[in-house]
């Protein structure tokens, strides 16, 4: 009698929390303007998909006629699953790539890496107790050596602007958005403001248009703005992208998941980095393990391979990284 007073509670707390995961899908179909309080289901949509899987084991071993809703509702949104867990670890055959690159009668593909991160003003108001940030995030950037990389939240320095130096960057610009890379660039802009979204275009074999983002930051007393602003900011980046005269890379900090309408709408005809050739859970910001904000994403014609969140503590965001395959 008491089990099955139990499991009657349980299922309706499940039943509740099958409800909140099932409208949780169509998050990345409403604006904000229509009904913002939906979107907030996109933060906690990995904690419902946990405590829902948490209760379809258990009902395996009890009321088993539970386990089916929970099994049925959570294979309906396997692609959102799929946005926060990846399986996807393309491999790349670097030995035969560098053996056909030798041959200079031919325009081989070209493989290039590229890194977003948010360094968080490298420390400069001391969010962490430690005073070799600054020192910490050139010297991983010497090691990793990205071809381009996507700087979000940059502070100018005496120190910091030794990066500029490693990518032979003429402009030591204070500008908190930043697009470092050795390739040549005919082209550069902003969208909005140049702390919003900056673009270059690169010349490789093919010229690419790579976009730098940095979308407005969630603030617990406007959530409501901030999601409204978020997505006015992404809607007029998406129409820039969809006019860019080249195949575009979009990197950066969105500050929203890819259960969102930000995302959706940036997204949409393009690939995610992550589901292409990531593997694991893609949360990109430390303070939070399951909450991933931080992009690569690059128009269909290109493959990457190799997406990588860098486990460095020295902000509160990871870098982020991929291979891509110019053609």
């Amino acid at each position: 009698m008491i089990k099955n007073n139990l499991n009657k509670l349980l299922f309706l707390i499940n039943s509740i929390l099958l409800l909140l995961l099932l409208v949780s899908y169509i998050v990345p179909m409403v604006h904000p303007d229509y009904f913002w309080h939906i979107s907030l289901l996109g933060i906690i949509f990995p904690i419902l998909l946990i405590l829902n899987t948490s209760f379809a084991l258990y009902w395996i071993f009890s009321w088993k006629k539970y386990f089916w809703a929970n099994l049925i509702i959570i294979l309906l949104g396997l692609s959102h699953i799929e946005n926060i867990i990846a399986n996807q670890k393309n491999q790349f055959n670097y030995e035969k790539f560098n053996e056909l690159q030798k041959n200079k009668d031919h325009n081989y593909d070209q493989l290039i890496n590229i890194m977003s991160y948010n360094v968080r003003l490298f420390n400069q108001n001391e969010n962490i107790n430690d005073n070799s940030i600054e020192n910490k995030i050139l010297n991983m950037i010497k090691d990793e050596k990205p071809n381009i990389l996507c700087i979000q939240e940059f502070n100018l320095t005496q120190k910091t602007k030794e990066i500029f130096s490693f990518f032979n960057n003429k402009s030591n610009n204070d500008n908190k958005l930043q697009i470092l890379t050795k390739y040549k660039v005919i082209k550069s802009g902003h969208i909005k403001s140049k702390n919003v979204c900056i673009y270059k275009d690169v010349v490789l074999n093919d010229t690419i248009r790579i976009y730098n983002i940095h979308l407005q930051s969630n603030w617990i007393k406007t959530m409501k703005s901030s999601y409204q602003n978020r997505v006015s900011e992404a809607l007029k980046i998406k129409k820039h992208i969809d006019q860019s005269p080249f195949p575009v890379v979009v990197c950066g900090d969105f500050n929203d998941t890819p259960i969102s309408y930000t995302y959706s709408s940036i997204k949409k005809g393009l690939n995610d980095s992550f589901q292409e050739s990531g593997i694991g859970i893609g949360n990109s910001y430390v303070n939070i393990p399951t909450l991933r904000i931080d992009y690569i994403l690059h128009s269909k014609k290109y493959k990457s391979f190799n997406y990588e969140k860098h486990k460095y503590k020295f902000s509160d965001h990871y870098p982020i990284s991929c291979d891509l395959l110019i053609p």
